[in-house]
């Protein structure tokens, strides 16, 4: 039954951490909405819902690059890049 819960918790911050960045994104807060979704990539890398999260990454970092914001972008980038590699070696250690 504890395997059962956990894994009910597990999906449903999945879910929420996916729809607060969804939330804040759609508000046009663009910065604040990475928390969430590159927490998700890092921490929770085992749910479709970190999928979802990568793209959405993508998706700012392309808006910051059409804005002529080309150093935030690649920022944003760098820190997808490092949340992925860090979610990687957690599920192989």
């Amino acid at each position: 039954m504890a395997k059962k819960r956990s894994t009910s918790v597990s999906a449903g911050i999945r879910s929420s951490l996916l729809k607060v960045g969804t939330t804040l994104e759609e508000q046009g807060k663009l910065h604040q909405a990475l928390t969430p979704y590159l927490e998700l990539v890092e921490f929770h890398a085992e749910g479709e819902e970190a999928a979802a999260a990568a793209e959405r990454v993508l998706a700012i970092a392309e808006a910051l690059r059409a804005r002529g914001q080309y150093h935030v972008a690649m920022g944003v980038l760098d820190r997808l890049q490092e949340a992925h590699q860090a979610g990687q070696q957690e599920e192989e250690g």
